[in-house]
């Protein structure tokens, strides 16, 4: 979509938001032309997208019927109310995790922290708390695709040797509940090394740092994040027409 980074988190955080508050059909349906419209142009990642949606649309059914349960029990709605609820609300849901996944397969999150940085850099703000802040977002974006790998990698070698393969649901949780401390020491550790070859190479001494590869944030961005505000401003103008 948008080159920039921050003007693409605007735009798709702008539309999960527009869509969230989104109270009618017609609202709905204009959200659903756009992200066709963003799947249309962005055709290769749509193979990407597509598997993300599928555990919500597998597990709709039984959350529709726990939802129409407890509905029916806690509340005096008809059961007509609750059934145009439950699917206004699954659409929504769709909607916004399929907008969300184009904005990942668009945007790497290191960009953002980069973008923060390059921005408060400019501030000349001399904040610890706020260094530290970044330095924080910086390993989690790091280390958890890590961590995911990892975890993937041990369950690919558990199916491999077939030690999952008459495991039921149950002791499948259980057999992670085992493991996942063992694996989240590990990143542990390995982040205290990172920390200690941060100080070693003198993080501390000076704030604010200074950033490697900026990314320029200037006038036409905020232009552009403007009009998008206003474009949102105009659907919801429309949708409640």
């Amino acid at each position: 979509m948008f080159k920039h980074p921050l003007v693409n988190l605007w735009f798709f955080l702008g539309f999960s938001l527009s869509l969230l508050m989104s109270t009618t059909y017609s609202g709905w349906g204009i959200h659903f032309l756009i992200l066709l419209i963003i799947g249309w142009i962005n055709k290769k990642q749509v193979s990407k997208v597509l598997p993300r949606l599928k555990p919500f649309i597998l597990y709709f059914p039984i959350m529709l019927i726990l939802y129409t349960i407890f509905s029916l029990f806690l509340t005096g709605n008809p059961l007509n109310i609750i059934l145009n609820e439950a699917v206004f609300g699954f659409i929504k849901l769709i909607l916004m995790v399929g907008a969300m996944s184009f904005f990942i397969e668009f945007t790497p999150s290191q960009d953002i922290v980069v973008v923060a940085r390059s921005i408060w850099a400019k501030t000349g703000k001399s904040w610890k708390w706020m260094e530290n802040f970044f330095l924080f977002l910086g390993i989690t974006l790091r280390f958890y695709p890590t961590f995911q790998n990892n975890w993937q990698a041990v369950r690919n070698s558990r199916k491999a040797l077939g030690l999952e393969n008459d495991l039921s649901h149950w002791e499948q949780v259980k057999t992670a509940a085992k493991e996942m401390p063992g694996l989240l020491i590990h990143q542990l550790r390995r982040a205290d090394d990172v920390a200690m070859a941060m100080k070693l190479r003198g993080y501390g001494k000076q704030f604010p740092r200074g950033v490697m590869h900026p990314i320029p944030f200037n006038g036409d961005h905020v232009l552009q994040i403007v009009v998008i505000t206003f474009i949102y401003w105009g659907i919801h103008s429309i949708a409640s027409l």
